[in-house]
């Protein structure tokens, strides 16, 4: 009976052994889940333990859970996160010239913005210094333009953003409300609730959809979408860890991250007309920027390219404005 037991035992511990997962990636994000970026996380996790048949693990930790800002991008780097879906600004302390995607309508249309997330060599090199640091982008997930939100005022010129302050996400986006006359306060996704209902700050500039999932809409009173600024997550992973894993397993998880993030951009543009509309529904002024209004914005940023182009070099900017041709 006892020999039996020990057989029992140690099939049970050989199939607990077997059905363990080879590799867990832990994936913390700022965002919620729930919202448009976070959903599209949930599908990667389904896919990815799908199609490696339990081999591979996700655990996501959204909501700045885990790690949020600055502190999330050091725990890619060290290896305490294995991979993160963290917006564009933070990636730029590594690597400056990554701020040639945030220069102010660079992107004006989606299509040129997609071309150029879908040109991996020219991403690769984007970020070979952020890689050289230990994090490397495997794809790009978009997310939309963002649109310009405020507690006090309607914005329709360029000299309406005089004497705001509003929410500066990173040192480019700054950059160009500086040029517009705001005062750029720097503040991570969970910080931004608060400040609105407190008056830290009078706006700020984000996706349209997290207006109405963070309920900024009881605090903002006017909203202009803009293209000015295309929000994006480099769908990042820690660099030492992915060269380290097996191939088969590398190509998965790749194929898998490229799949969903070019899934999440007919999600992501649906998800900014419905909360356009939502916006609107709850009281917003809501306001889409018209050509004529478009063209004075990019006369009055002009001088923010300038100031980059030391930066980020000629030869990368007109890089850029190549997939706009």
């Amino acid at each position: 009976m006892l020999k039996l037991l020990s057989c029992a035992i140690a099939l049970g511990l050989g199939l607990s052994t077997a059905n363990a997962a080879e590799v867990t990636i832990r994936f913390p994000v700022e965002y919620a889940i729930d919202i448009a970026p976070g959903q599209s996380n949930q599908d990667f996790k389904k896919l990815v333990e799908e199609r490696t048949k339990g081999r591979v693990e996700v655990k996501l930790f959204p909501s700045g859970s885990l790690y949020k800002g600055l502190d999330l991008v050091q725990a890619i780097l060290r290896g305490d996160a294995e991979m993160s879906t963290l917006t564009s600004a933070y990636w730029t302390a590594l690597s400056p010239k990554v701020a040639v995607f945030e220069l102010p309508y660079a992107f004006p249309e989606r299509a040129a913005f997609y071309k150029a997330i879908d040109d991996l060599p020219f991403i690769e090199s984007l970020y070979a210094e952020v890689e050289a640091k230990g994090a490397k982008p495997i794809t790009i997930m978009s997310y939309d333009h963002f649109g310009f939100a405020t507690r006090t005022k309607a914005l329709r010129a360029p000299r309406d953003m005089a004497g705001l302050k509003m929410r500066g996400l990173g040192r480019t986006n700054s950059a160009m409300l500086q040029a517009l006359g705001a005062s750029p306060v720097s503040l991570n996704l969970v910080e931004l609730s608060p400040a609105l209902q407190q008056g830290v700050i009078d706006g700020l500039n984000a996706p349209i959809d997290i207006m109405l999932a963070y309920k900024w809409n009881e605090s903002v009173k006017h909203l202009t979408y803009a293209p000015a600024y295309i929000g994006y997550y480099p769908w990042m992973v820690n660099a030492k860890w992915w060269n380290g894993l097996p191939a088969d397993l590398r190509k998965i998880i790749q194929d898998t991250a490229v799949e969903v993030a070019r899934a999440h951009r007919p999600r992501s543009e649906a998800e900014t007309q419905r909360a356009l509309a939502g916006l609107k529904a709850s009281g917003v002024e809501t306001h889409v920027q018209t050509p004529e209004e478009r063209k004075a914005w990019i006369e009055a940023t002009l001088p923010v390219w300038q100031q980059f182009e030391p930066i980020v070099g000629k030869d990368l900017i007109e890089k850029v404005r190549s997939y706009s041709k």
